[in-house]
């Protein structure tokens, strides 16, 4: 599926090929980007950290490209290195490995993304502002790629985007829509067909254009030249699963409305189509509508409009809606001696994915089963956690009316490594971290499941190729399609119905 990480590494290639050089010195659009969203653009200084900031912005939005970049906007430093790395730091998500959209954080105060990374010669492709083709260039006048190892002695750390939960939202379009707009209305575009690829790269946008290019951003890169227009639209946002709606009554802010020219069937250019941020009824809208020079140059949204701005012409057709994907959303119950139930038997997994033992039987301990009820073994196993726990200095552990071989609430949140309620999220087919990863590792590994190397799973909350390779394995057990990404079906099943 399309990611927000798609859509800025476009963005960096398509800098890089320009190729984008500064006005004056240290003069760029990237400051002047920053300022519009009320931060600190830091005009006429070094750009290379403010450059990656604003491709965020332009992707995200300010709110979540600042929790992107583990600040807020009262501590923004976006456009400082070192600062930004020690954010990073602070949030414990810095490494000395790359991954994909990762900040790169240069020992000669430079700062880079990495764009492209190959397992096999251990190296990676990075995209860089304010430099040129030399490596470490942090003087340089323009945009670029270029290829150093992970081992690079010019770099200090990585810095991980958390992209946990990366799927298409109705905040993340709208984030993306304003971005266009402000990239069109602030960069002088002018009004027409683009015929370019990312869609208004020659600097030329339209209505539809407006669409296509918000897309593109988010990762929807599988477009014709040009991008996708009013004649192909309702095809393409089918195929991506968006939902259509037929009743203008019930429409919502994220729709993109598509307007039909009065008598007509079949699309033609003479259709037109916006994006609604406000729907009280249809004579009350708020939109953003790239429709002619003067709505380009236009301050929008457009507010208080009806829906149907041209009754003698136009009329509507329908509108397309994304497909938000669900959390699969749960609190386990607290777990005692003789407990049954799928909160048992989650705890259970987790145990034995870290293979823990129960009893002593013959002289040895014995390796726990997956079983329906809590049993002797259960408990031991869950007393040597918690002792683990312990001496790791946990003080989640062992609050409550809860004896050592039992799980209340706090245990869970340990075991879990959220807080509760525990969102289950999606997984797509990339590179991710976090919590749901290392939950789906924990339950695989318990059910005997493999990764590509034919090893159990290393308990490490990495997405790769291991435990993509077990997770296509469980689809396939269980009849489901083998996407090899995890969606709501898929907790589903892995949760037995919690």
């Amino acid at each position: 599926m399309p990611s927000l990480i798609d859509g800025i590494i476009s963005e960096e290639r398509r800098y890089a090929s320009i190729p984008y050089t500064e006005t004056g010195d240290n003069h760029q659009i990237f400051s002047d980007m920053v300022d519009s969203y009320g931060l600190a653009g830091c005009q006429d200084q070094p750009w290379c950290a403010t450059y990656q900031f604003a491709l965020e912005l332009q992707t995200c939005g300010k709110d979540l490209a600042l929790r992107h970049w583990c600040m807020t906007a009262a501590d923004y430093c976006g456009y400082n290195c070192f600062e930004t790395e020690a954010k990073f730091k602070k949030a414990g998500r810095i490494g000395k490995t790359p991954r994909l959209g990762a900040l790169v954080i240069f020992t000669r105060s430079h700062m880079g993304r990495v764009l492209k990374i190959n397992d096999a010669a251990q190296t990676f492709e990075c995209g860089e502002g304010n430099t040129s083709n030399k490596q470490y260039d942090r003087n340089g006048d323009s945009c670029a790629v270029k290829t150093y190892a992970w081992t690079d002695p010019g770099i200090r750390s990585f810095c991980y985007i958390d992209y946990e939960g990366d799927t298409m939202t109705t905040a993340k379009f709208l984030a993306a829509v304003r971005g266009v707009y402000e990239m069109a209305h602030n960069g002088g575009y002018k009004y027409g067909d683009s015929h370019a690829l990312p869609p208004c790269a020659d600097g030329i946008i339209s209505c539809d254009r407006l669409v296509a290019r918000a897309l593109w951003i988010l990762g929807y890169q599988t477009q014709p030249q040009g991008g996708i227009t009013v004649i192909n639209m309702e095809q393409y946002l089918l195929k991506w699963g968006f939902k259509k709606v037929t009743d203008p009554n019930a429409l919502k802010a994220g729709d993109i409305v598509l307007m039909k020219q009065r008598g007509q069937v079949t699309p033609t250019a003479a259709w037109h189509t916006f994006v609604l941020t406000m729907f009280a009824n249809v004579n009350n809208v708020s939109k953003y509508d790239m429709g002619s020079q003067e709505r380009i140059r236009a301050t929008q949204p457009f507010t208080l409009v009806p829906l149907n701005q041209w009754p003698g012409s136009k009329e509507f057709y329908c509108a397309f809606r994304i497909d938000e994907a669900k959390d699969y959303v749960f609190t386990p119950a607290a777990v005692k001696a003789g407990s049954t139930g799928p909160s048992q038997y989650l705890a259970n997994e987790i145990l034995k994915a870290y293979d823990l033992k129960g009893v002593r039987k013959n002289g040895r301990l014995q390796p726990l089963e997956l079983n329906d009820k809590w049993t002797k073994g259960d408990m031991a196993a869950m007393t040597q956690y918690k002792l683990d726990r312990i001496r790791n200095n946990d003080a989640n552990l062992c609050k409550g009316p809860y004896g050592a071989g039992e799980i209340g609430p706090g245990d869970w949140v340990v075991m879990l490594c959220s807080e509760l309620p525990f969102h289950a999220q999606a997984i797509p087919d990339r590179q991710k971290q976090g919590p749901s990863v290392l939950l789906l590792q924990r339950i695989l590994k318990a059910l005997g499941y493999l990764g590509a190397d034919g090893k159990p799973l290393a308990l490490d909350a990495e997405w790769g190729a291991n435990t993509q390779t077990a997770v296509k394995a469980y689809q396939k057990a269980h009849g489901l399609s083998q996407t090899g990404s995890v969606n709501y079906e898929v907790w589903q099943k892995l949760l037995n119905g919690l």
